[in-house]
């Protein structure tokens, strides 16, 4: 598999990466925009310069090391839809996500 670099350039000139090289790009891209996002939610206004180059510096470094390893190699086999282990771990998450937005997790539960 390619680097997402040269994926990601196919799709701006019109190529058609394969369905693979795809799929894991888009985990990927989905994965990083997570943590960079988690990272900006997190920064509070008093934040000192020094902190918020460190952060800056790690999303760079974060998104550089991702275009330059093939999606899958990115991922690793703990990230990879194709490991069993991962899809427990996934449906168990989604149960929660489910009971949190419906309100029944024990926490939400109203006492009585």
């Amino acid at each position: 598999m390619r680097n997402l670099a040269d994926i990601i350039e196919d799709v701006k000139t019109n190529g058609k990466p394969d369905y693979e090289e795809l799929r894991y790009s888009v985990l990927v891209l989905t994965s990083m925009m997570n943590m960079a996002s988690m990272t900006i939610r997190g920064l509070k206004p008093d934040t000192k310069e020094v902190f918020l180059n460190m952060k800056k510096d790690n999303i760079h470094r974060m998104y550089h090391t991702a275009l330059n390893k093939s999606p899958k190699e990115y991922l690793g086999w703990n990230d990879d839809p194709e490991n069993p282990e991962y899809q427990r771990f996934h449906a168990i998450g989604s149960k929660l996500v489910d009971k949190a937005l419906k309100g029944e997790l024990p926490n939400q539960k109203k006492q009585e």
